[in-house]
């Protein structure tokens, strides 16, 4: 079934026979394989191998010169008739791999298959071509079409399986970033900085990116973050123009590519700040790439509006760690974690710089949390920790009477960090609370007492405890 659909294959066997004599290179003499009166099918040529022609090919190609060779598969492209041209590029490549005109040749097997929608095939054989003849003078414009094919499969084009052994019908598959990022870093590979290298190393950054968003998000993993932000890192390290660099051919092209990267990692960082509330560091990373962002071109005449939006998100990002600092610090809280709850408060008013509070976009909320937090700050955390210090201190008592030490030391612990505050803002709380605060006054000096009690006690049931032999 597979032949009869048209079998030709880049891999046929070897032929020998002159290449440039003007004269027919062979002499046709079919095998008694197939009927000998029969136009296609299988058949074997005696110092040509195995062919198969297809159901009106013309067999006398076979015995052309490399000149009528090249002239008939350049006529068979322009006539758009790609079977023909197909099987005499193939044939031309496999019996003369070594004359000037095979990069034309690989070419032309390319462009059918990007006629038939096939463009993957087609650009492992641009690949072929650069790899085969590395000083080909057109090896920019086979790069361009190797880009256009990576950015159709960026845009969501299908990838396709071609059967075996022939070259038309395929299965189609699915979209795939991944393939896509691989094609893109081929480009990148062949020449790190010819004229499509840096565009291709953005779409390398840019196919991971649609990774998180492929099959709406199902299959997503969020390690394609990380291999974006790195292909963007990638791109600003090795095309940015340094002091005392000559600029080159496209410097101008490379410059906005540089801004673009820098810009779109200091995002990436802000998109999973805005994920994860419990995790600070994106957030300080995309504060810093903004900043980075700023910083390089704050005397950029032309990236001035660029500029304008770093600084904006900045603000937001500064105000979206403010809000992921009172979440981590109400954790505490239920966690009954005071001093944990009371760094974490602190740190709002490091975040909501003056900048923050005074942008029009964000100062409402920006006062509102540094509002809550130095309320926490300055009134009910002190009193939670006082009221928090005596019950804790009556469970110690009665699990020292009870003869469990280990447990009245864990919370004669936490008594003695709850105390740890300033006279005056334990006179503050206990008044709030209305709690003797002599008696609060006489817990705290008691408490380290108690703790050297039961380490003593410990340290006595360590002794005495039997050893194995």
């Amino acid at each position: 079934m597979v032949l009869s659909l048209g079998c030709v294959s880049d891999n046929s066997g070897q032929a020998s026979g002159k290449s440039n004599d003007g004269k027919r290179a062979f002499g046709l003499k079919p095998s008694r394989l197939f009927q000998e009166d029969s136009e296609s099918g299988l058949k074997y040529y005696e110092g040509i191998g195995w062919r198969y022609i297809k159901p009106g090919l013309d067999i006398e190609v076979l015995t052309y010169t490399n000149t009528q060779l090249l002239e008939y598969v350049r006529k068979a492209i322009a006539e758009k008739r790609f079977d023909d041209a197909m099987f005499g590029a193939r044939y031309f490549i496999q019996r003369t791999p070594g004359a000037d005109d095979v990069p034309e040749m690989r070419r032309v097997v390319a462009e059918v298959y990007e006629s038939r929608g096939l463009e993957q095939y087609a650009f492992k054989e641009y690949q072929k071509l650069l790899n085969a003849h590395p000083g080909y003078d057109k090896s920019d414009e086979v790069s361009a079409r190797m880009y256009e094919i990576a950015t159709l499969y960026l845009n969501g084009k299908r990838f396709r399986w071609k059967i075996p052994f022939q070259d038309s019908i395929y299965i189609p598959l699915f979209p795939s970033m991944s393939k896509t990022s691989e094609l893109y870093t081929q480009i990148v590979n062949n020449a790190p900085f010819g004229l499509h290298a840096a565009r291709s190393q953005y779409g390398i950054g840019q196919a991971h990116e649609r990774a998180l968003k492929g099959y709406w998000g199902i299959f997503a993993d969020s390690s394609e973050y990380d291999k974006a932000t790195r292909a963007y890192q990638l791109l600003a390290d090795r095309y940015s123009q340094r002091a005392g660099d000559s600029p080159r051919e496209n410097q101008k092209k490379l410059d906005e590519m540089v801004a673009q990267a820098r810009f779109r990692t200091a995002e990436l960082y802000e998109n999973q700040a805005n994920e994860g509330i419990y995790d600070q560091s994106m957030a300080e990373r995309s504060i810093e790439a903004f900043g980075d962002f700023v910083e390089f071109y704050k005397a950029d005449p032309d990236r001035e509006e660029k500029v304008t939006k770093a600084k904006a998100h900045i603000n937001a990002m500064r105000l979206e760690r403010a809000r992921g600092l009172k979440g981590i610090a109400l954790f505490y809280e239920k966690k009954r974690q005071w001093v944990a709850a009371h760094t974490y408060y602190g740190q709002i008013n490091q975040a909501l710089i003056i900048d923050v509070l005074n942008d029009p976009d964000h100062e409402t909320e920006a006062r509102e949390l540094q509002s809550f937090a130095n309320k926490r700050l300055s009134e009910e955390l002190f009193q939670w920790r006082v009221r928090d210090a005596l019950e804790l201190y009556a469970e110690a008592q009665k699990a020292e009477k009870k003869n469990r030490p280990f447990t009245a030391q864990r919370e004669y612990r936490k008594v003695k960090l709850n105390l740890e505050i300033l006279p005056a803002d334990l006179e503050r709380a206990a008044t709030a609370t209305e709690i003797d605060l002599v008696r609060l006054q006489e817990i705290q000096s008691a408490v380290t007492a108690d703790l050297a009690r039961i380490q003593q006690l410990l340290d006595e049931r360590e002794l005495v405890r039997p050893t194995e032999d």
